[in-house]
């Protein structure tokens, strides 16, 4: 079987999207020695070097430029002049071409959520996703609350859409001692700090957050500090603004972009990580800190409960004092603090790349046949 990969994302310091394509090609590099895989980039040097180097996998190169980076327009070319026997996309599938193609779908945001996006983001899922899910001959996301919002928003069959639940890589675990100083060293962290994990952008909810922060500290004597790990990606500027409102200069770190390998030291060196975005298709900062050993406050909002069930503590996101009282608890109740942790440990032992890979060669196997 010939397999393509669309991996114009890695090297982009996305997250999430990067994230799930960089490590579904390496779980399939290791479970997987014999279909072919051809994946293509659109970038740098740095792209190459971040994929996996196996005799079954050959990288391409499209030629691209400006928003065809976007959307590749070279690759229906590439596909026609190289046939493969199923494509790999995320959102957006190529405007024309035969191939048969898996679109995974990590959430619907930019539909049922438009006020935390951009305008021009809203009108480009809008007017393409539509189009891509229907024509893809498999639809994959991250979360049975996802896949029933993809078969209920657009007239999909249930069975058309297939939930391959992404994995908390073996690089999680905890990190202690001479290795944590100088990541926290590096980044200006000292402790104790709270930890915030993702791009900043709306949907994240980095003011509720921060006014959270600012009632532990100020009515419970919260000794924190607060680490925002994540670079700036899109109405963002509020986020600043609030801070200085807040009079929380001193107390809140901005690291932007961090290398993926320094993640696991600042999750260990944090008391919580505290993630009360507004909604999340799967959300995978709470269980890369929770197989670091670090308790996790999330919002109660889906699909936080399908993915965590009883191991953080769930919140209201749009109440601050309700944050408050969650990262409060996590922090200075130990018996709570103890219980997270160790079911923490045993849910996120569930989540592995290698199981996605698994399930996803299946869903190409089906398809190619």
């Amino acid at each position: 079987m010939r397999i393509g990969i669309d991996c114009h994302t890695v090297g982009s310091k996305s997250g999430g999207n990067e994230n799930y394509t960089v490590n579904l090609v390496r779980a399939l590099a290791r479970i997987d020695t014999q279909n072919e895989y051809r994946l293509y980039v659109t970038r740098s040097s740095s792209q190459i070097a971040a994929l996996p180097s196996a005799p079954n996998m050959r990288v391409v190169r499209l030629a691209t430029q400006g928003p065809v980076t976007r959307i590749p327009l070279a690759l229906p070319l590439e596909l026609w002049r190289h046939p493969v026997d199923v494509l790999h996309v995320q959102y957006i599938s190529p405007p024309f071409g035969r191939t048969p193609v898996v679109n995974m779908v990590h959430d619907l945001g930019h539909i049922h959520f438009p006020q935390y996006f951009l305008r021009r983001e809203v009108w480009r899922q809008r007017v393409l996703l539509p189009r891509a899910i229907r024509r893809a001959a498999r639809v994959l996301t991250v979360s049975a609350y996802c896949r029933d919002q993809i078969a209920r928003t657009y007239g999909v069959p249930r069975e058309r859409v297939v939930v391959t639940y992404p994995g908390v890589g073996d690089d999680f675990h905890r990190v202690d001692g001479d290795a944590l100083t100088p990541v926290l060293s590096r980044h200006g962290i000292t402790v104790p700090y709270i930890l915030s994990v993702g791009n900043i952008q709306p949907r994240k909810n980095l003011r509720g957050l921060l006014d959270a922060f600012a009632i532990a500290k100020r009515d419970h004597g919260l000794p924190h500090r607060l680490a925002v790990v994540g670079k700036a990606a899109w109405l963002y500027r509020d986020v600043y603004a609030r801070v200085r409102e807040l009079h929380l200069e001193g107390d809140v770190v901005f690291t932007s972009y961090v290398p993926y390998g320094d993640l696991p030291a600042l999750y260990s060196g944090a008391d919580a990580l505290v993630y009360p975005s507004f909604f999340e298709g799967f959300g995978s900062p709470p269980l890369e800190a929770m197989h670091c050993g670090t308790p996790v406050v999330v919002s109660n909002r889906p699909a936080f409960p399908e993915i965590l069930g009883d191991a953080a503590m769930a919140v209201n996101p749009d109440d601050p004092a309700d944050i408050a009282r969650g990262i409060v608890s996590v922090v200075r109740d130990a018996p709570v603090r103890e219980a997270l942790i160790a079911r923490g440990v045993e849910r996120a032992n569930r989540y592995r790349w290698e199981d996605t890979a698994r399930r996803t060669l299946a869903v190409f196997a089906e398809v190619a046949s």
